[in-house]
Order: C-alpha cells, then structure tokens, then sequence
C-alpha cells in the first residue's frame, strides 16, 4: 500500500502531523511531504487549519474512503497469503445485538461453516472506528452512523422502548416524560448507540438525562438488565432484550417508545456485506 496513503490515514486518526510521525516513526517534514505529495497528485486541499482546529476537506473525505478499503483489501489479502484457506470472519456487533436479538442468528453463521470467527461487542462509536481500520469485515449496529461514508443495509427493526421490573408501577403502562423525573435511570456508556438515541429523544421533547431523579451508568447490558429486573431503577433498550431476559417488562413513553433500525454496515469496496449474505 502506498505510504503517502498509510501517513494521511494516520493523521486523519490523530488529527495531528506531530502525533502521525511519532506514531509512524518517522520525521514531522516526512509527513509534511507525504501530504503535499497527495496533494499535488491529485491536484486538491486535503486538510484545514483555522487556529488549532483540524479539519478535513470534502476532498479529503473522498479519499479516506478509498484508502479505508485499500488497507483493508492489502490486510485481506496478505492475511490469505499467511492463513489457512479458510478465511477468519471478523464482525462487530453493538451490545444489544450481540448478547441479546441476533444470538440464534450469530449460532447459525458459526455451525454453517468452518471458519474460524473473532465477534467484537463494544459501543457503536468504537466499532465503527474498528470498521474504518479494517479490524472487521462488518458490522451489525443499532446506533447511528453516517450513511455516506458505509455500504450498508437496514436488516430489520426493533421497539426501543422502557424496560422495568415487572412488579414496578410503569410496567405495562403508557405516560409522558415528565412522569419519569423520580425514577432511578439505568444507562449505557457514552458512545452508546441506545444511549444516543434516548439522548437525542429527550433532547427533542426539551430533557435531559441529567434531569431523572438518579443516573447509574454502566457499560454491562447484562448487568443493567439485572438490576432492573431486581428493582434498582429503570433503563430504555429494545424489545428483542425481552426474548433473552423474560423477567423484565416493559412501559412506553411518549414521543420515546418507537421502532429504530438494526443495520448491517461494512466499508466501502470492501465486499462486507457480500460477505455477510455468504454466512446466510
């Protein structure tokens, strides 16, 4: 792979020509001259500075998505060279997917084929960094992402409404979001996809998660799940959870409760979501 490619990738990822060199040791003028090169190639800016804030031109992002699929074809392909001839499939999936609405799809997959397999579960937001590193082949999320950058497919969709213990008041129930400002609020990390989109619901009807009575953050779906079910508080996920954990019920809340994708989302070029429907 172009060297000029693997240093703008590099600084992308760092937003910094210091942090590039040192990380890619070599000089700061060596990564100077790799992106003037690009530069003058292709006959366009590639990066802004207006006082210390970095930015990228849309020239710039047009490349980055060539270079991401390049990477990761050189890496596929240098991998096939070293493996077995079965290929190892690498797959993200957020943790909602992942320990709860696609585990009887993930054991069909895996006694369909002899591959060897590597499943990530993290937060939306670091497997789509996993993504454009090409650590993984595709990715499963329920959270959002730019559709732009990602070949990508909307595999089905799900309720993202409360969850609570079944012998809680609201189970069951129907009410707006002023009526949840006492309870207990069990939540997901930042960069959570479920959490982004409560975020962005509250923020809509003018609320916060900060104005519930108590937050308890954890980024274990598991444990959240049993905490709830044990009285502690309550939490927003999706109903698929209810198949793995049937001890929790549900309540939901206006302008909140609603149906939201789970898409299947792979970099560009790459052949992700082919490779995704071979597994099929």
């Amino acid at each position: 792979m172009d060297t000029r490619l693997t240093t703008f990738l590099e600084v992308i990822d760092t937003r910094n020509y210091t942090k590039a060199s040192k990380n890619l040791h070599i000089t700061q003028p060596a990564v100077t001259k790799h992106i003037h090169s690009l530069e003058e190639e292709f006959e366009v800016k590639l990066f802004r500075y207006d006082g210390k804030k970095f930015s990228m031109t849309k020239e710039a992002e047009r490349l980055e998505s060539y270079a991401r699929a390049l990477q990761k074809n050189y890496r596929d392909l240098v991998d096939g060279f070293r493996a077995s001839p079965l290929k190892k499939i690498r797959i993200g999936l957020t943790k909602t997917i992942g320990n709860y609405a696609y585990v009887e799809e993930l054991s069909r997959m895996m006694k369909g084929r002899g591959n060897d397999f590597a499943i990530i579960i993290d937060n939306t937001e670091m497997l789509l960094d996993q993504l454009r590193n090409a650590h993984l082949d595709f990715l499963i999320v329920e959270g959002r992402f730019s559709k732009s950058e990602f070949d990508y497919e909307v595999l089905t969709e799900d309720l993202f409404t409360g969850l609570c213990a079944p012998d809680d008041p609201l189970a069951g129930t129907v009410m707006d979001i002023e009526e949840l400002g006492k309870s207990c609020l069990l939540l997901r990390e930042p960069g959570s996809g479920s959490r982004e989109i409560l975020e962005q619901k509250l923020r809509y009807k003018g609320y916060d998660v900060a104005d519930f009575k108590r937050i308890i953050t954890c980024s274990s779906l598991p444990l959240i799940t049993k905490l709830v079910e044990r009285g502690v508080g309550i939490t927003f996920g999706y109903e698929s959870i209810l198949k793995e954990e049937p001890n929790l019920a549900t309540f939901h809340v206006r302008g909140i409760s609603d149906r939201h994708e789970f898409s299947l989302v792979a970099l560009k070029g790459t052949g992700g979501l082919d490779l995704y429907y071979e597994l099929q």
